[in-house]
């Protein structure tokens, strides 16, 4: 595995000379307040997400790279190379067969990096097909993640999709029934929709997923507790529902 200091690069120049040649930049982290615009416009032409972060999240990466890097001047500027090939979903849709009902997971801003590795984990174990990243609002896919995932996330398919709506959207063109989850829906996660193709909504960390998204949903579930705490990591929610899908599917 590469370590942190070779994935990420640094400073004004070597990240404008990265872009333009074509090197695959997964995403580029902004100092809030410091002059980038070129960077930012660069990044853009060349379909780069941008994402500024305050000033102590930025020194936190900064230290972060200082570990293996020595003492270095960013100028406000880092960016993430791409540790992993991503799928586009166009050809990921006309590959699949879906006679077999397959079953795909839909991150919907999973923030943290060792949620979207033990999710991924979890996934490539109970045999989801691929898994889907919003390029915006959604944990990078970084040593972390790879770590987390046992390695998971180099043999799962990893899709990365500019808007989540559209991306729901062509997959129902395309005969997928998308089930999200909620804490206070009417279906459980047991019962039996899972005989067509798949596609699981695993929410953020803390307001689970949207409401734009909910209404998208052709099914929301719920996993059933009875403890004084009313909710679960993202992850140990992935792990149980991909499972229990899997359960269903052995179980016939």
């Amino acid at each position: 595995m590469l370590e942190d200091n070779n994935i990420y690069i640094y400073g004004r120049n070597a990240i404008v000379e990265a872009i333009n040649s074509g090197q695959d930049i997964q995403k580029i982290f902004i100092c809030f307040g410091t002059d980038n615009k070129n960077i930012v416009i660069n990044a853009k032409k060349h379909k780069i997400n941008c994402t500024t972060l305050d000033k102590g999240k930025f020194k936190e990466l900064e230290k972060k790279i200082n570990i293996k890097a020595g003492n270095i001047k960013t100028q406000g500027v880092i960016a993430l190379r791409q540790l992993i090939k991503t799928v586009d979903l166009i050809e990921f849709l006309e590959k699949i067969d879906l006679s077999t009902n397959p079953v795909i997971a839909i991150l919907d801003e999973i923030n943290d990096p060792h949620n979207l590795g033990a999710i991924a984990r979890s996934a490539e174990c109970a045999g989801i097909k691929a898994i889907i990243l919003p390029n915006r609002n959604s944990a990078p896919i970084t040593p972390t993640a790879v770590k987390t995932s046992a390695g998971a996330l180099n043999y799962l398919p990893v899709i990365q999709i500019s808007n989540l709506l559209l991306a729901i959207e062509k997959l129902k063109e395309n005969g997928f029934w998308i089930v999200g989850t909620k804490m206070e829906a009417i279906e459980n996660y047991t019962d039996n929709i899972y005989d067509k193709p798949t596609a699981i909504i695993i929410g953020n960390e803390g307001k689970g997923i949207s409401n734009a998204i909910c209404k998208h949903c052709d099914h929301i579930i719920k996993i059933p507790m009875v403890g004084k705490i009313n909710s679960l990591n993202a992850s140990v929610t992935a792990g149980i529902i991909f499972f229990e899908i899997l359960r269903q599917k052995q179980k016939k």
